[in-house]
């Protein structure tokens, strides 16, 4: 989707970035953060949401960003079951080892998919679809345009699901959830999908088109062979004409974000962290936005 496509006036858009359980937590903070900052978050065109932004993008649009930021810091209990104890450097390796003799991006992603298509352990997708279902703050897609990315992983096809692709929310945002080697994947219409994250970490070329973009990004991304990474989509939405403020997460926040960003521990020192970073840029982003 990387091309050149000329904004229309006035318009703007939100993208919100994939980071696990404190990356939810994180996004949140500064999202909270710019609201009491005067940011009106509900006045953005489109909203996109990779992963754990297809969460945190769910609050954005149904207006529940404060109350759900409160829940970071004093915790619902949840049906969320955390992964066992992710060994970094297996997970490289096995990465690694998907995407060998890969002959493009879509091929890329489609070997990940298949290694995602043998895990088999931890939570069926039925229930962590039910987990969603009890964390959003609605089971409905809002009214104004939200998009949630995911990858078929039969064939490495990126998809950007909207309301008229009438799949349930809780499991639409579920499949962008999915990371692969971690969850097995989320079956929708028939196929299994796996996190949005495979292709990029933020998706940013999805708001082509708009005005003024806002990135919010959990972590620098690395040059990616399976998907425009966010300084090559940066680069090509400004090259269309498109101002963008790109807003990743400080060294202070990626500390708070621990060595398990899918552990439930994460979400107050994230959210907290997150909060505190915004709060050195609010002026800025609000005079962007504005």
């Amino acid at each position: 989707m990387s091309q050149l496509v000329p904004p229309n006036a006035g318009s703007r858009a939100i993208v919100l970035g994939g980071g696990g359980v404190a990356g939810i937590a994180w996004e949140l903070g500064v999202l909270a953060t710019l609201e009491d900052a005067g940011v009106d978050l509900g006045a953005a065109d489109l909203v996109v949401g990779t992963s754990a932004g297809s969460v945190v993008g769910t609050f954005v649009r149904h207006g529940g960003v404060q109350a759900a930021f409160e829940q970071q810091i004093s915790p619902l209990p949840t049906t969320y079951e955390e992964p066992g104890v992710i060994d970094a450097e297996g997970m490289q390796r096995a990465f690694e080892q998907a995407l060998a003799g890969m002959t493009s991006e879509q091929d890329g992603r489609a070997r990940l998919g298949q290694a995602a298509l043998r895990v088999t352990s931890g939570q069926t997708d039925d229930q962590r679809v039910a987990t969603f279902g009890e964390t959003l703050p609605s089971s409905e897609w809002p009214d104004r345009p939200f998009a949630v990315t995911t990858v078929d992983a039969t064939d490495g096809t990126f998809r950007v699901l909207t309301a008229a692709d009438g799949i349930p929310l809780p499991r639409a945002v579920a499949s962008s959830c999915s990371v692969p080697l971690v969850w097995s994947p989320v079956m929708i219409d028939g196929r299994p999908y796996v996190d949005g994250g495979v292709r990029s970490g933020t998706n940013a070329d999805v708001a082509a088109g708009h005005e003024r973009v806002l990135v919010i990004a959990c972590g620098p991304e690395a040059p990616s062979p399976l998907g425009p990474w966010l300084d090559e989509a940066v680069e090509t939405l400004r090259a269309a004409g498109s101002s963008v403020e790109v807003v990743v997460a400080d060294s202070a926040s990626q500390q708070a974000f621990g060595t398990n960003s899918l552990s439930l521990s994460t979400q107050r020192p994230a959210a907290e962290a997150g909060r505190a970073q915004a709060s050195a840029i609010a002026e800025r982003i609000a005079e962007f936005w504005a």
